[in-house]
Parts: C-alpha cells; structure tokens; sequence
C-alpha cells in the first residue's frame, strides 16, 4: 500500500478531530503514512483529490466527513486507480450505511489496509451551474426544497433532525408544480423526483429494494401527489419502509432522467443544494473504486 491523504471537511454535521487522530493512528501502525489535507470552501475537495490522484503517491483517498464531502472528493478521484476511502462524519451518511462502511475508526483503518474495494458508477447533475458528481442521489422537487430550506448551523447542531424541521416549514411553504419528467425520453409528470442509485434514504430509510450502485443505471421514484394531504402520507410511508406500497408512487429504472421546465424547481443532491431546474442526469463514463470489506454488500 502507498501512502494514504485524508481530506477532511471541517464543517461537517459531526466532524471530530479525535475520531480522525484515532483512525490516522490504527491506520499508521500497519505502515501506511496519512496525510491530511481539509478543505476550506466548496469545491475544495475535489481540488485537493484531483491533486492527490494526479500525484500517483496515494492508494487511497479518504473523505472524511459527510456525503457531500464523499461526493465532492469523488468528483476529484473518478477514473483513476485510486480507491476512495470514507470516514463517516455527517449528518446523514447514507452511502457509508448502503456499502455497510464501519463507524468505528479501527474497523474503518482495518478496512483501508486490507485493499479491498467494490466498483460503483455514480451519476452527473447537469444545470446551468454545469456538471456536478453525485454518488447517492438526487431530487427535483419536494424533497429537494427540505434541503434548501435546512439551516447548516442546525444540522451541525442536532444533526438529521434539522431535516425534520425543515420538512414541516417546507409543507407550509413550498407550492406543488407538476412537471415533465423525461425518462430514457419517455415522458411522464411528476411534483417530486428522486434519482437513487442506492437503495437508502435519510440514512436507514429504505427507499428502494434494489442498490443501482454497481449498475450503470439509476432507480427513479416518481411522486405523482398533488397535494399537501398526499404528500404527508408519502413522507410517512418512506420513513415507514413503505415507500413502494404507496399509492401515488412509482419507481423505473433508467439511464438518463430530463426535466426540462424553466420554473425554477429546486435540486439537491447528496445533501447538498444543486440550484433550480432544468436538469439532466445521466450515468458517469468512468466508474469509481470505494474501499469496502472482501465482498460487494448484499443489493437492497
């Protein structure tokens, strides 16, 4: 094994200097040496795991912190030999939770030294912004709105609870719009879309019974409820595992997703807020390596 670099996000909802000093440590008694490399603005991260996999000095590059930090330093490192390592440290750690990634810093530095890894095809956000790397999922909609409208400082505060919050002040305020979904060009209509390649939501939540991550497609939940009623009864049932039997749902498997309306929808991807339709996604060209346990985790 090379030499290993951690990047880290110092703002994450639970980042902890301890817990990084304590898998540094367990790390570096196998051999490896860790250097640590923390961002400081958005986008950063890509920058440093760009750097990092041009280098050819790391096996490993290891995110430090929550989704969107993974999805960031994945951003930087996808269709190179470097294998991206992840140490939970979010709010919600959804992809840590869908590859069964340990919590535990020494399970987790046992991990990185043993090598082993599992090949998943993550998705692209393309908006006006330009093109943006997801690992997990995205939304348009609903959903996506909770995101915009949850405060940084609060889910830092008490974590995936701020999502709570904002989820009840999103109820009163966002306003339902039916739009066009474009699925492998097929139309359909829509108030929310989520574009998983997980099987997880928020999470623990299952939202799908099958993981896209080794495919090179995306499962795509379509809302099709009108209103506000509906709508509550569709959150519960998600946070139910009853996602699939609720009626005003349905769930396709597809490669590309357009959603063309100009009315300023809000997208989120990761956790992180991905400005206002239209959007395109698609599956990514090049596939990235995540350090997992000696076989890829069970799908769904």
């Amino acid at each position: 094994m090379k030499k290993v670099i951690i990047i880290t996000n110092p703002t994450a909802g639970h980042h902890s200097r301890s817990r990084i000093s304590r898998f540094v440590r367990h790390l570096e008694q196998a051999g490896p040496r860790a250097t640590i490399a923390r961002t400081q603005y958005p986008g950063h991260a890509t920058i440093l795991a760009r750097d990092a996999a041009a280098s050819g000095l790391y096996s490993h590059i290891i995110a430090a912190g929550g989704d969107g930090t993974i999805a960031e330093v994945a951003a930087g490192m996808i269709g190179t030999s470097a294998i991206l390592g992840i140490l939970p440290l979010g709010s919600a750690n959804v992809l840590a939770h869908e590859l069964k990634i340990p919590f535990n810093e020494i399970r987790n530095a046992a991990l990185i030294q043993a090598g082993h890894f599992t090949t998943i095809w993550p998705g692209y956000l393309h908006t006006k912004a330009g093109r943006q790397l997801f690992v997990q999922m995205a939304s348009i909609g609903f959903d996506a709105h909770i995101v915009h409208g949850t405060s940084t400082r609060l889910k830092a505060w008490v974590g995936r609870a701020a999502y709570a919050v904002s989820t009840l002040s999103s109820l009163f305020r966002f306003e339902l719009t039916e739009f066009t979904v474009l699925i492998d060009d097929i139309p359909h209509r829509a108030t929310t879309v989520i574009v998983s390649k997980g099987s997880l939501y928020a999470g623990k939540y299952e939202l799908t019974h099958h993981s896209a991550h080794g495919d090179r497609n995306f499962s795509v939940i379509l809302f099709e409820t009108s209103g506000k009623l509906a709508l509550v009864r569709t959150i519960l049932s998600l946070f139910l595992g009853r996602i699939g039997q609720q009626k005003g749902t349905r769930t396709l498997t597809a490669s590309t997703v357009r959603i063309p309306s100009p009315a300023a929808i809000p997208i989120q991807s990761d956790g992180d807020r991905k400005g206002f339709s239209p959007v395109h996604l698609d599956i990514s060209a090049s596939p990235l390596h995540v350090a997992t346990g000696p076989t890829p985790p069970p799908a769904g």
